[in-house]
């Protein structure tokens, strides 16, 4: 059977109520009645003391006789046994002989000289004394039927009964109402949920003022919800410029596999053209897919898996590829990181973005310019710097550079074979191994500035 946080907690907080009811209750009873029959003792003990006092010094005869002059309670009883535990003599006969033993077990002993006896409904306290009389030794006993306190101790077990059990309802409805109310905020938050759609991703918690767990969860709650929402954007203006960007190789093969229909057949120049155009834009539509699986294979890695690497040997060995193939530059290449200096990144991954971003360099920087990568760490920050002498980029693209699929001279982009993912692939790659991308660019014909920053990997002492 399911049941709600609010009848568990119901549940559970009335048998914590009911454990400690138990044992304050436990305690209080037993106490009471040893407090009770301790009480008794010492009263047994204090009637028998005065007793023989006034017994104290004198023969067996008067011994016997004083105690037959004794007129006690209808509950109480003195007599005197002999040396072999035989009665001597004795104040009432209201005890039956069964009922008390001339010699008692020592584990009923309540103290020294005192024993509790029980005989059916009967409970007898006895208090004994050993006489050294004049012309003989007897003892002297002082019996007790302190039953009734039975009655007292019954009372109060069910006084304690009774506050238990209105204790325990009056807990568990506290508890019920207290766990409504603490779970107000969840059922809000359930609403919530329930009320966002697809299509309004805009509805948020309402955070309670006191700083408490409640508060926290909502708090985590709205983020989630944000990132969620933020995610949804980013599909749908991705699915839209995806969309927008296959429309035009699409568009393209049709003119022309309609030209081809029309006079290709019969026009060699005309399908010369359409062929050469076709492979063009199917080159086109391989290299947007390749790029868009990157960007889908990225966010599938995982961080723990990826390893350690150099930064600077990384950096090094594709600078020196590059300089061999494009020898036209000038290229200056600076390290000034600690050969100890480490980074937790996939190398691949790491290559593919420098290669990515000298590639522009070298695409936008013209002959004999100059082309400079720097390595350096400062502090925890692992810091990769490329910095070109080349076109640069306007003030009003720049925010735009590393968003999909935005291309700042579409024609020429275009014409290079650009789909604009290059950028953001790499500013993914970065951030996703909790690093920085920055792009710069002062003004235009000033050269571009791209820099990264990484978390320097720290080595666990075993």
């Amino acid at each position: 059977m399911k049941l709600t946080i609010t009848a568990r907690f119901v549940a559970l907080s009335t048998l914590v109520v009911a454990i400690i009811f138990f044992l304050f209750n436990a305690f209080v009873y037993l106490e009471f009645m040893n407090v009770t029959i301790e009480n008794e003792k010492q009263i047994v003990v204090a009637r028998l003391s005065d007793l023989v006092r006034r017994l104290d010094e004198g023969t067996v005869e008067e011994a016997i006789m004083r105690v037959k002059q004794i007129v006690p309670d209808p509950r109480q009883m003195v007599r005197v046994l002999g040396p072999h535990g035989q009665v001597m003599t004795a104040s009432s006969t209201y005890f039956r002989a069964q009922w008390i033993p001339t010699q008692f077990d020592a584990s009923q002993t309540l103290g020294p000289g005192v024993t509790l006896y029980d005989y059916e409904n009967h409970r007898i306290l006895v208090a004994s004394v050993y006489l050294h009389l004049k012309n003989g030794d007897v003892t002297l006993q002082w019996l007790e039927n302190v039953a009734s306190l039975d009655h007292s101790i019954a009372f109060v077990f069910y006084l304690l009964l009774t506050g238990s059990i209105g204790g325990l309802a009056l807990a568990a409805v506290s508890s019920y109402f207290l766990a409504r109310y603490s779970l107000l905020p969840i059922r809000e938050m359930i609403a919530t949920a329930r009320a966002i759609t697809p299509g309004d991703l805009s509805s948020r918690i309402e955070v309670p003022r006191r700083k408490d767990e409640l508060t926290e969860l909502a708090d985590t709650y709205n983020a989630m919800l944000d990132r969620i929402f933020l995610g949804f954007l980013r599909e749908r203006q991705f699915v839209a410029d995806a969309s927008h960007e296959l429309r035009t190789p699409l568009s393209v093969l049709e003119g022309y596999v309609q030209l081809l229909r029309r006079w290709g057949w019969e026009d060699e120049e005309i399908r010369q053209e359409a062929v050469t155009a076709i492979e063009e834009e199917v080159s086109h539509l391989r290299n947007m897919t390749n790029q868009l699986l990157t960007l889908a294979a990225i966010d599938q890695e995982s961080l723990a898996d990826s390893g350690v690497i150099a930064v600077a040997n990384v950096a090094k060995r594709v600078v020196r590829k590059w300089q061999r193939i494009h020898s036209s530059h000038r290229w200056e290449f600076e390290n000034a990181m600690p050969e100890e200096t480490l980074v937790q990144m996939n190398e691949v991954r790491l290559e593919q973005v420098l290669r990515a971003l000298l590639d522009n360099a070298c695409k936008y920087t013209p002959d004999e310019k100059g082309i400079a990568v720097a390595v350096w760490r400062m502090e925890d920050q692992v810091y990769v710097r490329i910095r070109d002498e080349g076109e640069g980029i306007l003030p009003e693209d720049l925010p735009h550079v590393t968003e999909r699929f935005y291309r700042a001279d579409k024609a020429r982009s275009r014409q290079e074979g650009s789909v604009g993912l290059g950028l953001a692939i790499c500013r993914e790659i970065v951030e996703h191994y909790r690093g920085r991308f920055t792009v710069r660019s002062v003004t235009q014909g000033q050269g571009t500035e791209v820099e990264m920053m990484f978390p320097a990997y720290v080595l666990k002492k075993e």
